[in-house]
């Protein structure tokens, strides 16, 4: 038996306490989804239309497009995140169906063809070779009907990997027994293409007496391709894509940095826009 995809066994991992690394989890996912259902709308893909959410994880952004109406599928690597997503969907009486797959095989889950395709959460970037990133960018457009529309969100790794970015500031969020830490710690390789995100997570319980409190703590290691949208551009131009846009946050980052020249959006992470030809 073959042994499981590492980036499975990370977010098999993380399903349970997803919602942890959030205030509200569901506030922040319809409220981000919401922007980019509009950057959907303005390539004419409207509710009802069928979006494929190719890396769905829990369904941050699947389950949200399908409280507005779309007709959504979503595939993920992870057993349990798809588990965990499938729970979500029932308890909010959410219409969407949830698969196990890889991306880079999502060509060979099904005949459908879908309006539009999506990745979110910087997603993408666990395909560490240019090979990876082309076999799943063919295999997502060969489920694309002509002219669909493919957008994903990645971090800014022409900024980080630019300004030596050694990971992300710890946060707090939640309260009482729900309080939880996040925090992340990124080393990167020496030619600075791929890095490696030691991910921190401390949840709040009470203590083993009853009194008082005690924290678990987790710590789970997994690596990401440090994409630059040029890379990005030219894997997509490869696959069978054209019209192809950028839209940066139109806001400044934790750190203060300005955002760049460009298109904007309110979306916390940059978000490429393309169309199957």
């Amino acid at each position: 038996m073959p042994p499981r995809d590492p980036n499975a066994e990370f977010y098999d991992g993380l399903a349970e306490n997803y919602h942890r690394m959030y205030d509200d989890w569901w506030s922040f996912a319809t409220h981000y989804t919401g922007v980019l259902a509009e950057l959907l709308a303005a390539e004419g893909v409207e509710p009802p239309a069928e979006v494929l959410d190719v890396t769905c994880g829990i369904g941050t952004q699947a389950l949200p497009l399908a409280a507005l109406g779309y007709r959504v599928t979503g595939s993920d690597l992870s057993e349990g995140a798809v588990r965990r997503a499938r729970r979500e969907a029932a308890s909010r009486g959410l219409d969407a169906e949830f698969v196990t797959g890889d991306v880079r095989r999502i060509a060979e889950q099904g005949d459908s063809k879908y309006d539009a395709a999506i990745s979110g959460s910087n997603s993408l970037t666990h395909l560490l070779t240019d090979e990876d990133l082309r076999q799943a960018l063919s295999s997502v457009h060969r489920r694309l009907r002509p002219g669909g529309v493919f957008l994903a969100t990645i971090r800014d790794y022409d900024r980080l990997a630019r300004e030596n970015v050694q990971g992300l500031v710890p946060e707090t969020f939640g309260s009482g027994d729900e309080r939880s830490i996040v925090v992340q710690a990124w080393d990167w390789s020496e030619d600075r293409r791929t890095l490696t995100a030691h991910h921190v997570l401390l949840l709040k319980k009470k203590g083993e007496d009853g009194d008082g409190e005690a924290w678990d703590s987790t710590v789970r290691t997994t690596d990401y391709r440090a994409l630059r949208r040029a890379e990005f551009d030219a894997a997509l131009t490869a696959t069978g894509f054209d019209d192809i846009r950028w839209y940066l946050p139109d806001h400044e980052d934790p750190q203060g940095v300005a955002p760049e020249p460009g298109r904007r959006s309110s979306y916390y992470q940059p978000v490429v826009v393309a169309r199957a030809v």
